[in-house]
């Protein structure tokens, strides 16, 4: 594993390019950027990823890491508030991990998706979205990442444990594209996880939808309807006709 990202866990601290500290509390947790850099470790065909979503740099240490030695590798941040609110940290991090294969692009997800569709920007290998965590943003950032994402590509959303973001997920769960790549769990992160998981198993959403009144399913079984991380795999085109919708 990269030296950077070793000491930032250990340390608990980030760094800006002067040097200036920080407490590390903007990130993802060191299981959930493991299984990012499993996901990539064992799929050689992953080279070219996007991230919606940078704040301190970890999901991308773990990702770039993941993809150092690998042909053509490239990694694009989308991030508007990289530079002011996060103090450039994301971008110092790799940086420091001697990381030279990266892009930020300083707009909002929905300006910048869009521009890359219309670009005709080569489909990317995986996309993790880890940006704005309303709903209507979380649709329109899987939108267009199924319009960037190549067949046999990824993509990984994070927080799904946030009623919006599960929500969101639920319904691109529906696409039938893809499918939900379960044989790569994320390692156990204490009593919660299990307890939720135990509940997720015993009583399926497709159940929990028809039994629970829909306020308490929208505000409280979606947020343990998903692990933390829910990763999906394109494995045909997305050929849904006009008028597809399926109920979530």
């Amino acid at each position: 594993m990269n030296a950077v990202i070793e000491e930032i866990q250990r340390t608990g601290v980030v760094r800006d390019a002067s040097g200036a500290e920080y407490p590390l509390d903007h990130n993802v947790s060191r299981a959930e950027g493991e299984h990012l850099a499993r996901l990539i470790g064992r799929d050689p065909s992953v080279s070219r990823t996007l991230e919606v979503g940078c704040a301190y740099g970890m999901s991308s240490l773990y990702i770039c890491e993941a993809l150092r030695d690998r042909t053509g590798a490239s990694h694009t941040i989308v991030d508007p508030m990289q530079m002011e609110v996060w103090k450039g940290i994301g971008v110092a991090q790799l940086e420091r991990a001697g990381i030279d294969f990266f892009e930020l692009v300083n707009e909002p997800s929905e300006l910048a998706l869009p521009a890359l569709v219309r670009d005709g920007v080569p489909s990317f290998d995986l996309i993790f979205i880890d940006g704005w965590h309303t709903f209507d943003q979380v649709i329109v950032d899987l939108y267009y990442a199924d319009r960037l994402l190549r067949e046999g590509g990824y993509i990984v959303v994070d927080d799904c444990t946030w009623a919006s973001v599960s929500m969101a997920v639920a319904y691109f769960a529906n696409y039938p594209a893809y499918r939900t790549v379960d044989d790569l769990p994320i390692a156990s992160e204490g009593w919660q996880h299990s307890l939720a998981r135990a509940i997720r198993t015993l009583l399926p959403a497709r159940y929990a939808k028809r039994l629970i009144p829909e306020e308490l399913f929208t505000r409280g079984y979606s947020r343990i309807r998903y692990p933390s991380i829910v990763t999906f795999k394109k494995i045909a085109r997305d050929d849904r006709s006009w008028t597809w919708f399926e109920g979530f």
